[in-house]
């Protein structure tokens, strides 16, 4: 049984959606619903409108494509139709919205989840670890550089109500997250001074987050330098785990292992593999759970509450 997805919005998160689901077996386009006419999705088939859309029995998961901030209302929406729904990054802009989602899904009896695909990075005895302890130190880098025009070439980037910030929410959120899927919910985050390409957007973000069961991250997040690199870094007592350029490597007890990097767009190809399943079997998504990123969607609220006084 091949999905048939919806995909809203069709920009670069859309297209990026369309090409992991080319030729997969588990799913496939079956509408995209994109408001400017300009925009070419080939031969796509298009949804006429956001209601023909949810009405069309062959759309099984809708694909949330849209800026963070314009989202969580369709999604309930989508929800109450009987549809699954896959949220692109950052998925919701506040702890809150997430809660409503997923209080929605349970309502409607279907799957929700989020396209953080590095976390079909970790294998599972990684993640079968215990990293939630006062012992566990986390060291977290990312360098992506983006000019201030990035940040222009759509409307909603530069608009922090839709954008939910900058280089720290659309992609330190990924390593961020991989860290908040190890070391569980945050308990406070503390930040020092950040820089803005305007209000609200960020380009550098350092910090420190504490989390409940006691262990530390230290974080920074850029888009000022012209190096890339993303680089997590966890050591407990009795493991490490190093995720480098999407390199894996860990030692668990006497067990040491490096795993090959994986291609982004085959990771995103998991993730639609994982929502299929969960549409198909009615159970949660294994990795993509909608309900694991309530704890890096609580670091950037707090980022993004920082930003807002700091404007």
């Amino acid at each position: 049984m091949s999905v048939g997805v919806g995909l809203v919005g069709f920009g670069s998160a859309g297209r990026q959606h369309a090409a992991a689901l080319d030729g997969l077996d588990a799913a496939h386009v079956a509408a995209v619903l994109e408001q400017d006419p300009a925009v070419d999705a080939g031969t796509l088939p298009r949804a006429a409108s956001w209601q023909a859309l949810l009405a069309d029995p062959r759309v099984e998961l809708v694909a949330m494509c849209l800026p963070p901030g314009n989202r969580a209302a369709l999604a309930v929406q989508a929800l109450e139709h009987g549809k699954a729904v896959l949220l692109e990054k950052p998925p919701a802009v506040s702890v809150a919205e997430i809660d409503l989602i997923t209080a929605a899904a349970r309502r409607a009896g279907r799957p929700v989840g989020v396209m953080l695909q590095h976390r079909m990075r970790l294998p599972d005895a990684v993640h079968d670890a215990n990293w939630a302890d006062p012992a566990v130190t986390a060291v977290l880098e990312v360098s992506r550089y983006r000019p201030p025009a990035h940040y222009r070439r759509a409307d909603w980037r530069s608009d922090s109500t839709a954008a939910f910030g900058g280089i720290a929410a659309h992609l330190g959120v990924h390593y961020l997250d991989l860290a908040c899927q190890l070391l569980g919910e945050p308990r406070s985050v503390h930040l020092a001074p950040s820089r803005q390409l305007a209000p609200g957007i960020d380009s550098r973000v350092t910090g420190h987050v504490e989390f409940t069961g006691g262990a530390t991250l230290a974080f920074t997040v850029t888009a000022e330098s012209a190096f890339r690199t993303e680089r997590l870094q966890v050591l407990g007592p009795d493991g490490s785990l190093c995720v480098a350029d999407g390199m894996v490597t860990t030692h668990l007890g006497e067990t040491g292992q490096t795993l090959p990097t994986v291609p982004t767009p085959q990771l995103r190809r998991m993730v639609y593999e994982d929502m299929a399943r969960a549409v198909v079997t009615g159970l949660p998504p294994r990795r993509c759970h909608l309900d694991g990123a309530r704890a890096v969607t609580a670091v950037l609220a707090s980022v993004a509450e920082d930003l807002a006084v700091a404007s």
